[in-house]
């Protein structure tokens, strides 16, 4: 599962890899240009004139790039982050939002598991690492998170609880218990220990220690109760105490609670429990509640979704079941070549409505493109794989005046805008301007800073502030992310219909 996940990630940044790297950007090229030297050089400093600067040396170690995506697939350079400020870029991690439009979101992705060093003024090791990992939590990427966490090996004791609960989240339910073996005496695992010494078949050392707890009071009284019941040793216990956490819960609750036979619906409590869903073992419909809740986050790649789709036959009409049915019996007539006008038309009439449109062109985009089909659903089509990384496939059924011509041609040529939004993204792609607080933060080597201020820019930009719209995608594209701008300009196009 870890791998596969990697893998889908892996193939989310090849969509960046294929844009000229971050660190060799055109303009910045060009003559009398005063970025000549380069967005991430820090300028010499004269020491003759500094009094207050202190030398010493640094641990490589603690400023080692740690990622799952290396630059030669990202084009991210690893020095990103040094220039920024800690705490600017956990607040930003914190506040960033599920982004509207993939392009976006895939970006976002990319920035958060390419291999990277913390900024330099990171006020613990491995506090840079704990924020991307809780930002890529709260788009429920478990799987991937695992895998970045495992990159700090040998894994640091600090982040052993966190790798724990993290590994409690995902689908295959496998707690990592080793480290918490090798940590016994921390007194903030004791529960994890007991949970972990019961998963090995020791349930005598496990009772033990529940015991010793008790009486040393590490543990709530809701862990003891969950325990207790879990470990099957005493069925005395305040029922109360077995009740939910009112905000609240822990990873480990969540599985007690399930292993005693009193599960608590994961659509009902954060996102990254989804994942655990995913198995099928809590019934299809969990399952593809799930699929549907990450799909909106890109925590989960296309073809497991269509698997979860295609699984069974639904036995209910109405909400979920509609898409279901429709998913399937596409998918169905594209295999046998049998009925696709008419199964495809129904698929678009019920996905336009949603907000599951993206995943839908994703899923079958492409394959129906492929097909002769009517000029009706041949736009459709074409206009369903703008929303993709196949949308320079589209190219030739454009009109070469069209504003989508010239986009998925990169030929503005010929281009003849008939809109307001038409006319920034032409003036963007053909005479591009760079905002001057975004020139500010290249020249000081702040290029992560400038990206997640252009896409929360442009978030703000598609619910009709023009010029948010217009100086995010320029700063993207020409801080050498032009696939990415491009790609967003043209979901907007598609999308806002």
């Amino acid at each position: 599962m870890r791998i596969r996940y990697f893998f889908y990630f892996l193939l989310l940044a090849s969509s960046l890899a294929a844009q000229s790297p971050l660190s060799a950007i055109d303009w910045l090229s060009k003559a009398n240009s005063k970025f000549q030297k380069g967005i991430l050089e820090i300028k010499n400093v004269d020491l003759e004139k500094t009094n207050d600067i202190q030398v010493s040396t640094l641990n490589s170690n603690d400023y080692q790039a740690i990622g799952l995506l290396p630059i030669y697939v990202t084009g991210i350079p690893t020095t990103i982050w040094r220039n920024s400020s800690f705490d600017d870029l956990e607040y930003s991690f914190k506040t960033m939002p599920t982004f509207s439009y993939s392009p976006i979101q895939e970006l976002v992705y990319s920035l958060l598991l390419a291999e990277a060093r913390p900024p330099l003024n990171e006020p613990s090791r491995y506090a840079f690492l704990e924020a991307r990992l809780d930002k890529l939590l709260n788009y429920g990427a478990v799987d991937p998170a695992i895998a970045l966490i495992e990159r700090a090996s040998p894994v640091p004791e600090r982040m052993i609880p966190q790798l724990f609960d993290i590994s409690l989240l995902s689908n295959n339910n496998f707690p990592i218990c080793d480290p918490v073996f090798q940590n016994t005496e921390n007194r903030d695992l004791q529960a994890e220990l007991i949970y972990c010494y019961a998963r090995k078949g020791d349930w005598l050392t496990a009772h033990l220690i529940l015991k010793t707890e008790e009486v040393l009071g590490d543990l709530t009284n809701n862990e003891i109760s969950l325990l207790n019941r879990y470990l099957e040793v005493d069925f005395d216990v305040n029922l109360n105490a077995l009740l939910p956490p009112p905000e609240s819960i822990t990873p480990l609750e969540y599985r007690l609670y399930e292993a005693i036979g009193e599960p608590i619906p994961a659509e009902y409590l954060p996102i990254q429990y989804s994942q655990s869903d995913l198995s099928g073992e809590n019934g299809w419909r969990a399952q593809v509640i799930a699929a549907e809740r990450l799909s909106l986050t890109g925590a989960i790649p296309e073809n497991q979704i269509l698997g979860i789709y295609t699984n069974h036959n639904p036995g209910a009409s109405g909400g979920m079941w509609d898409r279901v049915k429709v998913v399937t019996d596409l998918d169905a007539a594209l295999n046998q070549k049998e009925n696709l006008e008419k199964y495809f038309q129904d698929a678009w009439k019920v996905f336009k409505k949603t907000n599951q449109l993206t995943v839908f062109a994703k899923l079958f985009g492409l394959r129906v493109f492929e097909q002769n089909l009517s000029p009706k659903s041949k736009e459709i089509a074409a206009n369903l794989l703008l929303l993709t990384n196949n949308f320079k496939i589209t190219e030739g059924y454009w009109d070469p005046s069209d504003i989508r011509f010239g986009l998925t041609a990169g030929d503005f040529s010929q281009v003849k805008v008939s809109d307001e939004t038409e006319k920034i993204i032409f003036q963007i792609f053909t005479e591009p301007s760079m905002p001057f607080l975004v020139e500010q933060k290249l020249n000081q080597g702040k290029l992560g800073e400038v990206i997640l201020n252009a896409l929360l820019q442009f978030e703000m930009g598609i619910e009709g502030n023009l010029k948010d719209f217009s100086e995010s995608l320029s700063t993207l594209n020409l801080i050498g992310l032009e696939t990415t701008a491009r790609r967003a300009a043209l979901t907007h196009l598609v999308l806002k219909k």
